[in-house]
This record gives C-alpha cells, sequence and structure tokens, in this order.
C-alpha cells in the first residue's frame, strides 16, 4: 500500500492505494507553524477511513510506502525562518554572497536590490588555502585556522555551516578536511561541503545553493525524524520517500542530507502527474495549471514529458526578473510560478486601483470565508460570492464555509473602491486569471511554442475554477479536468519513480577528448545514483540510467542540455554523434548554427531511477458511484459574457456518463474542486472519467 501527501500553503493533501487498487483521497487545512501535524492528522483520518471500510477489522496498518512532497524547504528560504547559519570560503572571497557575479538584472535602475544574503556578514569567514584549477595545490589548508573559526561557531551558537572553496567542485580535499576538523571540534553543528550539494563549476551559484542546503537542512532533518517518529509510534512500518524538484522520489537520508533539491517537490508532483494525464488523454504535448491555496504554477510539457532544468532561481526580489533572486544550481522540473492562490488577498493599491497578491491569507487565519479570522477579501471570497463556490459542498460539505463572512469582507474593498460587489468579486477573479494567463503565454513564448495549439490541464484545489476563464484569454479550445483535480500532486507522488539525479563538472573539450575520464565520471556518477535508488528497496536489476551533458562552443558563457549517446566514449562515432546531437539542439534553441569553433563538455549529469509505478483513478469513479442523477440541482452563478447572475444547473462529476454532453454554462463538482464551465463551452468525461471542456 502507498500514502501520499503534499503540504501546500493553504491544504495539505492526501491520496493513498490499497491492495485492491482503491484510491482514497483526502484534504485537511496546512498547519505552517508546524507542517508534520497537519500530515498526522490526515494520516490518521485516512487510516480510520481504511479501518472503517474494513468494518474495522484491519489488522495494524502494515506495510505502508509513505511517499511526502513537502514546502518546508521553500518556506523556510521565502519566510527566511532557517537556522543560524554561517559561511566559510577561500580567503579573500568572504564577500562573495555579497558581491554575487556583479551582475545586474535591470542595467538602468539606479536602485536595484537583491534579497539579503542568507548568512549575515560577521559569520562570512575566510580559510587560507588555495588550489589553481589545475588541481595544484598554491597554499595548503591553514587547519589551525579552520580551528579557530570552529570555535567562534561555537561561540556564536551556529546551528549549520556551508563551505565553499574554489575549484572544490574538482579539488575537494581542502572542503573535506574542514568538514572533519568542524566534526572533531564542533560536531553538533551541520557541515554542507559544496563538493557533496553541488559539484559544480561557477563559484557564486555553488556557493549559493550550498547556503540555501545549510540554511534549511536541519529544519529538514528535524521534519524528517519528527515524522518517521509519530508514525512508528502509530505502528505504521514502511518507508518515507520524498519528492524532489525534478520529478523523482529520494529515501529519507538522501531528503536530510541534501534539501535544496526539494525546493520545487511539490509543484514537481503536479507536473508529473498533469504528464500522466496528458499521456492517457492522448496529448501529447499539453500546459500544466495548477492552482492551489497561495500560489499558481504553470508548466509546460512537450512531447508526454515536463521540462527539466538545471538551474532554478529563488526568493527574487522581482517575481518575473532573472538574476534578481537567489540562484541554485539543482535539476528541476522547469515551471512558472505566481502568488496567484484561493487565499491572495485582494485591496485597494497605491494609486487607488484593485490589486490582487502577492500577500496571502494561507492557512491561517484563511480567507474570510473559512471563518478562522481572516477579515481581508480573498480569490476565494471572490469565487465562492460568484456562485462558483457551495458553502455547503466545500471538500464534500466537511468544511462549510462562512459566505457572510466573505460578504462582508468584500463590502468593505468594494466601498473603498467606489464599486459594487458583484463587480469587486468579479475584478478580483478577472485579474487572478489576467495574471496566470500573462505567466502561461510568458514561459510558451519563452520556449517557441504557441499556447493556442495546447490543450490546458488543470488540477490543484482552484485550478479547475479558473481554468475556463485563463483558457478564454489564451485562446485555447480545450481544458482537461482529471478526477481528484483537487489532491493532483499528491496523486503524482503514487506514480512517481524513486529517482536520484546527480552531476559533476569535468571540463572537457571534444578535441581533446578522453575516453578514459569519461568512463570515470560517468562511473562514479552512476555508483553514486545506484546508492540511492538502492535506499529505496528498488531492485538493482530494475534500475536504469541516463546521462546528459551540459555543452557549449568554447568561449561562450552558458551551456545547453544534450543527451549522451548509448555508445561506447571511446568509439568514434561517440563524438560524431555527441557534435550532432549538440549542434541540433543550439540551431533548435537559438535558430542558428556556428562554425568554425571547437565545442566542450563542461558539466556531466546522470539520473539513476527505478521503475514507474502505474496510478489508475478508476475506481475513484466506482467508489462513489452510485446509481444516482448526475444532475444535483441549480445555483445563481456569474459569468462575464452574460453580465449577470444566472441560474445555473450543478453536476456531480462522479456520477456523469462517459460521452454524455454537459452544455454549458455549468458546474461540476467533486470533492476536492470544483469545475466552472462558461456558457461558450461544452463538455463530457472520456474513457477514463477526465472531464474534457471544449470552448467555441
Amino acid at each position: 500500500m502507498k500514502l501520499a501527501f503534499d503540504t501546500g500553503g493553504t491544504f495539505t493533501d492526501f491520496a493513498m492505494t490499497q491492495d485492491d487498487g482503491t484510491i482514497l483521497l483526502h484534504k485537511v487545512l496546512s498547519t505552517p507553524d508546524a507542517p508534520a501535524r497537519a500530515v498526522l492528522q490526515g494520516v490518521d483520518e485516512l487510516l480510520a477511513k481504511v479501518r472503517a471500510r474494513d468494518g474495522g477489522k484491519a489488522k495494524g496498518n502494515g506495510q505502508l510506502q509513505i511517499l511526502g512532497a513537502t514546502t518546508v524547504v521553500t518556506n523556510a528560504v521565502l519566510e527566511r525562518r532557517g537556522v543560524h547559519t554561517a559561511f566559510i570560503t577561500t580567503d579573500g572571497f568572504q564577500d562573495m554572497l555579497r558581491i554575487r557575479t556583479e551582475g545586474r538584472y535591470d542595467l538602468y535602475d539606479l536602485r536595484i536590490q537583491y534579497p539579503e544574503p542568507l548568512v549575515s556578514r560577521e559569520l562570512c569567514f575566510g580559510v587560507e588555502e588555495r588550489i589553481a584549477a589545475d588541481g595544484t595545490v598554491i597554499k595548503a589548508l591553514d587547519e589551525d585556522g579552520v580551528r579557530t573559526i570552529a570555535r567562534v561557531l561555537l561561540d556564536r551558537e551556529v546551528e549549520s555551516v556551508a563551505v565553499c572553496l574554489l575549484h572544490a567542485y574538482k579539488y575537494a580535499q581542502h572542503e573535506r578536511r574542514i568538514g572533519e576538523i568542524l566534526a572533531e571540534i564542533a560536531p553538533g553543528i551541520s557541515v554542507s561541503l559544496s563538493s557533496t550539494v553541488c559539484p559544480e563549476v561557477r563559484e557564486y551559484d555553488r556557493a549559493s545553493t550550498t547556503v540555501v542546503n545549510a540554511y534549511t537542512r536541519p529544519m529538514m532533518v528535524g521534519h524528517v525524524n519528527h515524522l518517521e517518529r509519530e508514525l512508528s509510534q502509530r505502528g505504521v512500518e514502511g518507508q518515507l520517500l520524498w519528492m524532489t524538484s525534478s520529478g523523482g522520489v529520494v529515501p529519507s537520508s538522501s531528503a536530510s542530507r541534501t534539501p535544496v533539491r526539494l525546493i520545487e517537490s511539490g509543484p514537481a508532483a503536479g507536473a508529473v502527474a498533469a504528464a500522466d494525464y496528458a499521456r492517457q488523454a492522448g496529448e501529447s504535448s499539453v500546459l500544466s495549471f495548477d492552482m492551489g491555496g497561495t500560489t499558481a504554477k504553470l508548466c509546460l510539457i512537450p512531447n508526454g514529458q515536463p521540462m527539466v532544468a538545471n538551474d532554478l532561481e529563488v526568493a527574487r526580489h522581482e517575481r518575473f526578473r532573472k538574476g534578481s533572486g537567489f540562484p541554485l544550481k539543482i535539476q528541476s522540473i522547469h515551471m512558472i510560478e505566481i502568488g496567484a492562490g484561493g487565499g491572495s488577498i485582494a485591496a485597494r493599491n497605491k494609486l487607488g486601483l484593485l490589486g490582487v497578491g502577492p500577500r496571502s491569507a494561507a492557512a491561517a487565519p484563511g480567507p474570510a470565508c473559512y471563518g478562522r479570522g481572516g477579515t481581508e477579501p480573498t480569490v476565494t471570497d471572490a469565487d465562492l460570492l460568484l456562485g462558483y463556490l457551495n458553502e455547503n459542498s466545500f471538500l464534500g460539505g466537511d468544511f462549510a464555509l462562512d459566505k457572510p463572512a466573505a460578504e462582508s469582507a468584500m463590502a468593505r474593498l468594494a466601498k473603498e473602491l467606489g464599486i459594487s460587489l458583484e463587480r469587486c468579486a468579479w475584478g478580483i477573479h478577472d485579474m487572478v486569471n489576467e495574471s496566470m494567463a500573462e505567466a502561461a503565454s510568458m514561459q510558451a513564448t519563452d520556449s517557441g511554442v504557441d499556447p493556442r495549439a495546447l490543450p490546458l490541464i488543470a488540477f490543484g484545489g482552484a485550478g479547475p475554477v479558473h481554468a475556463y476563464g485563463v483558457a478564454r484569454k489564451l485562446g485555447i479550445r480545450k481544458v482537461i479536468c482529471p478526477l481528484g483535480a483537487g489532491v493532483t500532486s499528491a496523486i503524482g507522488l503514487l506514480g512517481a519513480p524513486v529517482a536520484a539525479d546527480l552531476s559533476a563538472s569535468l571540463p572537457m573539450r571534444v578535441s581533446a577528448w578522453n575516453p578514459s575520464a569519461v568512463n570515470v565520471v560517468k562511473a562514479t556518477l552512476a555508483d553514486q545514483g545506484r546508492e540511492v535508488v538502492l535506499a529505496s528497496k528498488v531492485p538493482v536489476d530494475h534500475i536504469t540510467y541516463s546521462y546528459t551533458v551540459d555543452m557549449r562552443h568554447v568561449g561562450q558563457g552558458y551551456e545547453i542540455s544534450v543527451p549522451l549517446p548509448e555508445l561506447d566514449p571511446a568509439d568514434p562515432k561517440f563524438v560524431e554523434e555527441l557534435l550532432a546531437r549538440f549542434h541540433a539542439n543550439y540551431v533548435a534553441l537559438y535558430g542558428r548554427a556556428v562554425s568554425g569553433t571547437d565545442a566542450e563538455v563542461i558539466t556531466w549529469r546522470v539520473r539513476a531511477s527505478g521503475p514507474k509505478a502505474p496510478v489508475s483513478l478508476a475506481s475513484l469513479r466506482s467508489e462513489s458511484n452510485v446509481a444516482r442523477d448526475a444532475r444535483k440541482g441549480t445555483r445563481p452563478v456569474f459569468f462575464s459574457e452574460l453580465g449577470k447572475y444566472v441560474d445555473t444547473p450543478v453536476y456531480d462529476h462522479y456520477a456523469l456518463v462517459p460521452g454524455v454532453p454537459v452544455e454549458g454554462p455549468a458546474i461540476i463538482e467533486q470533492r476536492e474542486s470544483t469545475v466552472v464551465m462558461g456558457p461558450n463551452a461544452s463538455a463530457s468525461l472520456d474513457a477514463q472519467h477526465n472531464l474534457i471542456m471544449l470552448l467555441s
């Protein structure tokens, strides 16, 4: 059996498979002050459901594989709630975190700002040592100096330290020795070495990645240990695996050691699920739209697989300005995230106009309609007042919404703006749709894709509510809303493969190709990846390996990703095929070829993975479907095309029959989400019981 949870900013989602193939879904409010509390609450409630189904005769909880996606790492960085962290580097480079690369994301902004480094200047230390780019030891490590720094760290009650020395991506002996000395003198301090966390070129990016890892590592270790201890006390025996930003799951030992790789774990799980839905629906390429309570994530999925980037940037000072945040050299599914969710707060801005987000009511206090103390109007409040949500059937009726509280909050804002309550609510809904459509258009354009040619897969608690409006703005004609849309990221975890993504920089010109060195780096990466996958109890003969490299023309500053040929590196055809792939990818990306220059490999990458588990959602419908009328009734719903509230039929998604059309306007309700379909659309279920909406 498997149980998956996805901790979001507002809700924590759950999906559980049983031995008979049945899938149970669940959803609870997140507990931002202690994320594990919501996880344990949901686990307890799900296991209680299982025992109730079995008539209370279940014998314990048995072997249960638990898979998690978490926001612990992300929130610690964004909210600057990590641990007291120090930074050790080669003497003379103590200001690296502040100097950055000296690049500017806006050349003409005289008041340009960046996020303040996670490590204060007084905790940035330089140690005397120097290794040249070719490995020559110019200056031996000053071990006494390291011991002095270690004692200072103890005096200042530092909890974690990041170590990043020059050229340590390739020559790590000095970093390893610093780690040994710190372990001797200050064994209670967590140590992150850049040669372990991020053995790649570019000092600042490597340092930034290692600092984020150090800043969050003790928190992740505590979170993992607490969950494992509490689950054990509940009699739950089995593994705890965690989703990484690149779309695979790893054991707790790996997640605790390098938590920086989990910084986009929740959104990655959603993208993995969206790719599965696309294949099941017969679509080769789609645009994934995941909208929850705090943020919305958009991901382009070409040819059935999410795009994976080799770097990421977090905590940007300017949300859409690359270079204004902390760079991370980790592999992650390429997506764009905006602060637009159900909990996004609407207010009158400095210009006297309506503004929505990025502030969020999150889970505590939540939107006004949650009745938990929130007083500011949010997107969820607007959706409720527009008739898109039913106050009595939210989360299947387990969570009643307070409509008068939403009306009171919205009325105050409407009065400030001098408009009607109805217009204010629609303005909030439409403004959020516009923000998401703009972000989706930006990502598609950057990737050379026309978004109008792509179907939109909408999920998350609020995704199907807003999908119709977003699709209209983008010119998209087909929207897919899957079963279990409100907990899709948790469902994605159930089918995600165990996978370790590892890298190492070893610059090598193609003209100076060294097959022996290539075989060594491939074998080293494969061994490291195999160790992680085997720790997740995947049989060794079920592990597969895929290799890519970051390549560029000699003299260029940035690389592109190229898959390695499945040939012996000593075979002359290997280099020929590698160059052919590099040139083809280069032309596809930049639209031109460069001749007369050598090419070089900078970084080598491997994905070691186990098999992907199939997940069928058919049991979701059979579990809920008894012979009943799919039409539940009607309610007044506002549609801008009609300019008014109209009495709109409401349908039960689980009772709809595949192939039978539903004409808009209509509301189609699931337990964890609601699909809003305007008057210019029709829909029907496909064979997998996904709702396929066609816009005219």
